[in-house]
């Protein structure tokens, strides 16, 4: 802009030289009088400058959205003073769509009145995160650009929380079902004192004292020639059911584009069960591994704060960089031991979301038997460890030939997935291109 205001303002002292010089030479004085027109002009328009203040404030300091969400983003425009072209940008984040409006205005500043202008318009929000919008860049141009640009900005910052929307579950409730993965109506407790309130008549297990046996319903099968077990009374418990999700941030969890990977969808389940199971008064515990950088552990709890304890820090979360490799400090079963004591005891429900292959397969069996070693079981039957299979590469496929490539590749993937399960835990194999994890879960009910 430098170079336009000095070719503006010499070709204003040309054209009162040129005229000037003609007129002497040619002794025309209507030449002489017309080369005073330029000099004229540059001392009027010199008497004047553009504005030097452009005063710009947000309606909103806060705004809390959910991804794929438009926010609505208004801004109150003040030029006191001067004359002149006011150009102002207001640059949302690069994860951010325009959807509407218009971010970028331009501003006539005339003799009159100040201006006090309204801008409005709408962003899309395409991935989660904490974003800040705090400059508002502008320009004050002269009218006849003999006076260099004024460039400004205002620090007005607006803060801008994307989260995953919860998780759309409730109709589960009440519904006498089973499911790979447990849903509880309530929290159930399986360690803690018994209480005198009834819960069920179950069979009996190694380990049940003898004063629990209902004698009358074992009576019962004895007479109908069944198998011979006895039936033991089983009553509710005190305390909380214990959730712990355990979140991969490996390099292998950033495959897919910077707005749709498997980390963005982990972060999703996370978030989605994270709030189902609180909702239900469960005590939910956070463990993110993978990553030495953002290594995380929330200690189990309730209630509200605990959620948006676990909340902020899975909306900080970042993809790691696909050249670092994994380090076997960050593995699962280190974050396991890590977690010891607090697994110790509670028998809870771990649910491990990664994406399985066979670059992880042996970290992630070795962390699933530390993890069987931790808890107390009291039956064999039912594995207290689930882990949720992003399927990454259905993610990262661009077109219909791609997603029969990773359609054959999820085909060659489950003898890894089998050795995951012959570990002890239950695998859920999660296609987010395809299903929602509510509709997941909803098909993986039944009856």
């Amino acid at each position: 802009m430098t170079d336009l205001l000095s070719r503006a303002s010499s070709k204003f002292f040309s054209a009162f030289l040129t005229l000037l010089l003609a007129g002497a030479f040619l002794g025309n004085t209507i030449l002489i009088y017309a080369s005073l027109i330029p000099l004229f002009t540059v001392a009027l328009a010199l008497t004047f400058s553009q504005p030097s203040r452009v005063i710009v404030s947000r309606a909103e300091k806060e705004m809390a959205l959910y991804v794929d969400d438009d926010a609505a983003i208004s801004l109150r425009v003040e030029i006191p003073d001067g004359v002149g072209l006011v150009t102002l940008a207001d640059t949302p984040p690069k994860h951010f769509k325009l959807v509407g409006g218009n971010n970028f205005r331009v501003f006539w500043k005339g003799f009159g009145k100040e201006i006090v202008a309204e801008i409005s318009y709408k962003v899309r929000c395409t991935r989660r995160g904490v974003y800040q919008l705090s400059t508002i860049n502008w320009e004050s141009i002269h009218p006849l650009f003999l006076k260099q640009t004024k460039i400004g900005s205002s620090k007005d910052a607006l803060r801008l929380i994307v989260r995953h929307r919860p998780l759309a579950v409730r109709k589960i409730r009440g519904v006498r079902t089973f499911s790979k993965i447990p849903l509880p109506s309530e929290s159930s407790a399986k360690m803690g004192v018994a209480t005198t309130d009834f819960r069920e008549i179950r069979d009996y297990l190694p380990g049940d004292p003898y004063r629990s046996i209902n004698w009358k319903a074992t009576a019962k099968l004895v007479h109908s020639h069944k198998k011979w077990l006895p039936k033991v009374n089983e009553f509710e418990r005190e305390g909380k059911r214990v959730v712990w999700i355990f979140l991969d941030k490996s390099a292998g969890m950033s495959l897919g584009s910077t707005t749709k990977n498997s980390l963005e969808y982990a972060v999703q389940a996370a978030t989605a069960l994270t709030r189902f199971y609180l909702e239900r008064d469960c005590r939910v515990g956070l463990c993110v591994y993978g990553s030495k950088s953002a290594e995380r552990i929330v200690l189990p709890d309730v209630g509200n704060r605990q959620y948006y304890r676990i909340l902020k820090e899975l909306t900080a979360l970042e993809p790691e960089d696909g050249q670092k490799s994994t380090d076997s400090s960050t593995s699962l079963r280190n974050a396991v031991k890590k977690c010891r004591g607090h697994l110790m005891g509670s028998n809870p429900l771990s649910i491990i979301i990664t994406s399985v292959s066979a670059r992880n397969v042996g970290s992630l069996v070795e962390g699933v038997k530390e993890m069987r070693r931790c808890t107390l079981r009291r039956s064999t039957r039912e594995s207290q460890v689930i882990v949720i299979h992003v399927a990454g590469n259905h993610i990262a496929a661009r077109d219909d030939y791609e997603g029969i490539a990773a359609d054959l590749m999820e085909l060659e993937n489950r003898y890894v997935i089998w050795k995951v399960r012959r570990a002890g835990a239950r695998v859920v194999s999660w296609n987010p291109m395809r299903h929602s994890l509510a509709k997941l879960l909803l098909t993986r009910l039944r009856s």
